[in-house]
């Protein structure tokens, strides 16, 4: 998202670059469609969290500069907030929903660490703020839940719009798992861990004559693969289920082509790119509360159903059983996508905010 934030705001003609530490790239520019990206040494003790070059570099910019920061857990907001502090500059934080109660909400040590480290470093930060970036009005109520008073500005995600390949290549990809071209296909894409809760995906497939296709890197989690192999053989669809791996843009095309419904059932999921790159394709979707895809439901975008394998079951059953439903279903979440999570409409939202033509939303 940063760098497709940036780049937008790049064509509508603002002076905007990206700066990271690299330990590999450390003191190169890049240049990709004429957006800089600048790349600084990272300190020896802290790694990629802490650059204190970066910070000597942040106190020679301008006094009109604004600063936009993207990384929520990590020291180099921290950075990011002095240099504002020291020189007056306006300073944006855009959480990404990494700051979901839901996430850190029981007594694991993980979970308190979080907890310690918004209190005394998270919360300070945002509420010293020109402003936060929430990306759904739901986001927005947990950040003013947690203490943050500085102003919250609701804009969501962007996608560049994707094209499936040719039905001829989603038949081939089927071909190649074992799959007819009049099976039902159902997809998901995306990173293949506990959150994204893909054990109520198989139990809900399992429930109809469907194949489901899982694209994603199995071997990050390895036990939780395990887990959810052993949830196919247990549910009786383990031949109906298909590991495609990691997908690079085209190979994501072609899955597209190959699917009938695309599914998401995460616990949490600030906006799941994976999401709106199905709509774009023309996909129906079906995506739980924990996706937070409210507003898209409620335009009738997609259909959005309470956690758990029964719900999906159900909310997926009409889709699957009614092709001209999905279809319609499909063209509808692809028009929503072209309204509403445009780049070039985002980019110029956020650059009126940070003028400060842009209230709370």
């Amino acid at each position: 998202m940063v760098f497709e934030l940036a780049s937008a705001q790049r064509r509508l003609g603002a002076d905007v670059e990206i700066w990271t530490p690299d330990a590999i790239r450390a003191g190169s520019t890049e240049v990709f469609a004429g957006l800089p990206i600048r790349y600084f040494y990272p300190d020896p003790l802290f790694g990629l969290a802490r650059s204190h070059r970066l910070s000597r570099e942040l106190a020679t910019l301008p006094s009109d500069a604004v600063l936009h920061a993207h990384n929520t857990f990590n020291p180099l907001n921290v950075q990011v907030g002095r240099a504002a502090a020291a020189r007056g500059l306006k300073v944006f934080y855009h959480p990404h929903g990494a700051l979901d109660p839901a996430l850190f909400a029981d007594w694991t040590f993980k979970s308190l660490k979080k907890r310690l480290y918004i209190r005394f470093f998270t919360r300070p930060k945002l509420n010293r703020a020109t402003g936060v970036f929430a990306l759904t009005a739901l986001e927005q109520a947990q950040l003013a839940s947690l203490g943050i008073s500085s102003p919250i500005h609701v804009v969501p995600n962007g996608i560049r719009p994707v094209a499936p390949a040719s039905r001829d290549a989603g038949l081939a990809l089927r071909a190649r798992q074992g799959v007819g071209p009049t099976d039902r296909v159902v997809l998901f894409i995306g990173r293949i861990t506990v959150k994204k809760r893909i054990e109520d995906i198989i139990q809900a497939v399992a429930r109809s004559d469907a194949h489901l296709f899982i694209a994603g890197n199995s071997e990050a989690e390895p036990d939780y693969a395990a887990l959810l192999k052993g949830e196919a053989n247990a549910a009786g669809c383990a031949v109906r289920l298909h590991w495609l791996g990691f997908m690079d843009e085209a190979a994501k095309s072609v899955a597209y082509a190959a699917a009938d419904i695309f599914v998401h059932a995460s616990e949490s999921e600030g906006m799941a790119l994976a999401i709106l790159e199905a709509m774009s394709a023309g996909l129906p979707v079906v995506a739980t509360r924990g996706c937070y895809m409210a507003q898209a439901a409620a335009a009738g975008a997609l259909v959005e159903c309470a956690p758990g394998a029964d719900a999906l079951a159900q909310a997926m059953a009409p889709l699957l059983a009614d092709a001209a439903r999905a279809q319609a279903q499909g063209e509808a979440g692809r028009a929503y996508v072209g309204r509403v999570h445009d780049w070039t409409a985002i980019a110029r939202r956020t650059l009126e905010i940070y003028a400060g033509q842009g209230g709370p939303a």
